[in-house]
């Protein structure tokens, strides 16, 4: 477990255009790990899937779910919930909607999680687009980061994931491998770091966690 001290009150979106690319794994396990910490963990789930809304359900865990399908609903409930939380964490839906640009307007941190394939790259550089307008509606937030996902070590497409990432301008965040670990923790409605065999996931996904709240700290 990690032990980088607890940080203020923000909204952390996970936003991409594309579905598929590790958003709800990632808003998932952050808002689990956060709670065991003993913080007061929100989950805002704006995708039409209810992904996270469902595997939170599995889990029991005592992270509270939100559904805000629409851009009123984000804009008018997320400063209540930031407020009334320790932290709060958006799972944005797929698709460039107005949902989207409502979660980035009230969001402190923006995470934008892509995986290596040419159909992960291509909604990438359009999610950037939005992410841009929102940042030169607020003076430059919310911060965003990219999170490579589904990484093969040593293979063509992560170096152009890699590459894309640098071209896109954004500061990159420890990524996630590509492990059957993530795919069978959302079909056993579990966590990782609570699965046998499942270590090498469990240490890396802690590791984007904390360079995740040392971005809260205005570290990174």
């Amino acid at each position: 477990m990690y032990t980088n001290k607890l940080v203020p009150a923000k909204i952390v979106a996970v936003i991409n255009s594309k579905g598929g690319v590790g958003k709800s794994t990632i808003a998932v396990h952050y808002a689990v790990a956060e709670s065991e910490r003993g913080r007061r963990v929100a989950l805002i789930d704006s995708d039409v899937q209810e992904s996270s809304t469902r595997w939170l359900k599995d889990l029991s865990d005592p992270v509270a779910v939100f559904r805000l399908p629409t851009p009123d609903d984000v804009m008018e409930q997320a400063p209540k919930l930031q407020e009334e939380y320790d932290l709060v964490i958006a799972d944005g839906p797929a698709g460039l909607s107005e949902v989207t640009r409502a979660i980035l307007l009230r969001a402190d941190i923006a995470l934008l999680p892509c995986g290596p394939s040419t159909m992960d790259l291509r909604p990438a550089k359009d999610s950037m687009r939005v992410l841009k307008q929102a940042q030169s509606v607020r003076n430059g937030a919310p911060r965003a980061f990219f999170v490579p996902n589904k990484l093969q070590t040593g293979t063509r497409l992560t170096r152009e994931l890699l590459a894309t990432a640098e071209a896109l301008g954004l500061p990159v965040l420890p990524g996630l491998h590509l492990r059957q670990a993530y795919a069978d923790a959302v079909g056993q409605g579990t966590v990782v770091w609570r699965m046998p065999n499942a270590r090498a996931a469990a240490d890396e996904i802690y590791q984007l966690f904390k360079a995740i709240n040392q971005c809260n700290n205005g570290a990174a």
